[in-house]
């Protein structure tokens, strides 16, 4: 069997409903699942009972958007409770706060003379925690860019001239967040924090000291020499190894389950709780 920590749904930017992304992850043997959509709770709810009739445990999480000065910064929760509490009672601000950051986005792009619509974001969005893969998806359908990969590179990722920075928590509101609702606090795709090893490393140490409890190691696109290096780190500062696919979508080339070489360890997951209760 397998274990997959870090996964979304369509209440973010995934494709899948909450009970089918469990069902699906069921028929690829995965036992323990984390549902971690972007700054929102909202399909663990209904995910939990695809669980309970197909076998599969439902760890409650999310993904949190980091303000940081450079590259980008995501950090996962981990739960006991479907939802916890500081935590839940803030979502809506979370939501309204990805909103703006979008609207931001979609003005830069009038402005560069790629219109997209406002309405046409949001609607394709369906009601989910709004963010950039939605507004890729816009630019899709108004033909400005082929698909979702084109629309980072020539508009919306890091420093392209429709970026907009996040305006999320800062990394240490973060961790306490998530240790004061109950959870464990692990540090999402470290690679895409654009530091190399000899930052990262006093990066890593000054979040451990702030209660992070974890950093993903088993991400299925790592290297040998990222893994390696980043299993060294949580040695280090006393970290759980965690990880998981990032499955958004049919089209990914990851699927549930897939957590690399070598794969997740059954038993992260209780490491990970321990740690949040110790």
């Amino acid at each position: 069997m397998a274990h997959d920590l870090h996964t979304h749904t369509n209440r973010s930017d995934g494709e899948n409903a909450p009970g089918d992304l469990v069902m699906y992850a069921a028929t690829r043997g995965v036992d323990v699942l984390a549902i971690t959509d972007h700054d929102t709770m909202a399909g663990v709810p209904a995910a939990d009972p695809a669980g309970k009739v197909s076998g599969v445990r439902v760890i409650p999480g999310i993904e949190l958007s980091i303000r940081v000065p450079h590259g980008s910064m995501h950090l996962l929760g981990y739960f006991s409770d479907l939802a916890p509490q500081p935590l839940t009672g803030l979502l809506a601000g979370f939501a309204e706060t990805r909103e703006e950051r979008a609207r931001e986005m979609v003005d830069r792009l009038n402005d560069l003379g790629v219109p997209v619509g406002w309405d046409e974001v949001r609607d394709g969005a369906a009601g989910a925690a709004l963010g950039r893969p939605h507004i890729a998806d816009a630019l899709v359908r108004a033909g400005h860019v082929p698909d979702r990969r084109a629309a980072f590179d020539l508009y919306l990722g890091d420093g392209r001239p429709a970026y907009v920075a996040s305006h999320g928590l800062e990394v240490d509101e973060g961790i306490t967040l998530v240790r004061e609702s109950g959870g464990a606090a692990v540090l999402a795709h470290p690679g895409t924090l654009g530091l190399d090893r000899a930052h990262l490393d006093p990066f890593v140490g000054r979040l451990a000291r702030a209660g992070l409890a974890g950093i993903e190691v088993h991400r299925p696109e790592h290297s040998p020499d990222q893994f390696a290096a980043y299993a060294t780190l949580a040695q280090r500062y006393g970290l759980v190894p965690s990880g998981g696919s990032d499955y958004h979508r049919s089209t990914s080339p990851y699927h549930p389950g897939d957590t690399g070489d070598p794969p997740l360890p059954g038993h992260t997951i209780d490491r990970l709780m321990a740690a949040a209760l110790g």
